[in-house]
């Protein structure tokens, strides 16, 4: 989950003027936001929250398409299936 928040918080910072101007939304199949709102998780994670508490960004469950879930099967699977 760290490394969720990481990458949230890298494209945050190279992208700046778009987040400051627009609101955000987040598709995600993890609970990254109640992640980052849990007392006991590390003072680097806290601090990258702090950071992102100052745009609109909100975190929205993805859904699946049903060829996207076909594709992310076989994405996952590909070694299981014999092919490199």
């Amino acid at each position: 989950m760290e490394k969720l928040a990481l990458a949230l918080v890298v494209a945050v910072r190279k992208l700046r003027p778009y987040f400051q101007a627009y609101s955000v939304t987040v598709p995600t199949n993890f609970p990254l936001q109640q992640f980052m709102q849990q007392p006991n998780v590390s003072s680097r994670l806290i601090l990258w929250a702090f950071e992102l508490t100052q745009y609109d960004i909100t975190f929205k469950p993805r859904v699946v398409i049903k060829g996207q879930a076909l594709a992310d099967f076989v994405a996952e699977f590909r070694g299981n299936l014999g092919f490199p």
